[in-house]
């Protein structure tokens, strides 16, 4: 089943969208960037006021000065009770030390999924990696917030990825600039979620305020989705055993 991740910036917006239908919400600052992350201290408060009730995820930024850096900043959102942190793929992720040194919070438990951007070049490569430092799982989103993610890649390629992530353990998920309209495009690669902001605000603005009537229309259109997948799984065991 497809769940509906929205990212929200404070704890109004986590609010509205918990409320909403959201199973997934994910904390991000959309005024600094595809992966801004919100400060610590909003961050637990978020968490505080979900209260277990949903999942929480949230981003730590795209630019580290160094892994330990990164690493404490993933350490620091999970001290906050974050459920699911997202990494950006970055050149960090090529030195030689940076899985060693995620597999150590990975082995502590600490939920890590790699966010690679659609608009570039997609490395697949990296998640059977990924699955052996023990990351959670592994997104497609977008750096370039004025394009969607079909507009950044093949439908092929999209379906290769989650594809793939299911092949090596890993939830997928898929984002960038979508909206309702994409979801009867996305929902037969049968993602692990779907992310939205800007698709789910006012005037399709990800900076702008969350919209409560648009998080429950997708919402609506995943559940029909996944109501039509579990008939059609049904039907298929029924032949199998007939």
């Amino acid at each position: 089943m497809t769940q509906l991740l929205i990212s929200v910036k404070n704890v109004q917006e986590a609010l509205l969208a918990l409320h909403a239908g959201a199973d997934v919400i994910d904390l991000k600052d959309p005024d600094i960037g595809a992966l801004g992350a919100l400060d610590v201290e909003t961050t637990a408060q978020i968490v505080q006021t979900i209260d277990g009730r949903v999942i929480v995820s949230a981003t730590v930024g795209e630019d580290h000065a160094s892994i330990n850096a990164l690493c404490q900043r993933i350490q620091a959102r999970a001290d906050s009770g974050v459920d699911i942190i997202k990494i950006a793929v970055s050149d960090i992720g090529y030195e030689d030390d940076f899985f060693g040194e995620l597999r150590k919070l990975t082995s502590d438990g600490i939920k890590i999924v790699a966010v690679f951007f659609g608009d570039e070049k997609i490395n697949f490569a990296l998640l059977p990696s990924l699955r052996l430092a023990g990351f959670y799982g592994a997104m497609l989103d977008t750096k370039n917030k004025q394009k969607t993610l079909l507009a950044c890649q093949l439908k092929e390629n999209i379906h290769h990825f989650v594809a793939e992530c299911s092949k090596n353990g890993l939830i997928s998920g898929l984002a960038g600039s979508l909206k309702a309209q994409h979801i009867d495009c996305l929902m037969p690669f049968k993602p692990t979620f779907i992310g939205m902001r800007g698709g789910v605000c006012e005037n399709n603005m990800r900076k702008s305020h969350l919209n409560s009537a648009k998080i429950q229309e997708t919402k609506n259109m995943l559940l029909k989705h996944n109501i039509l997948a579990g008939k059609r799984l049904n039907i298929l065991r029924s032949t199998l055993h007939s």
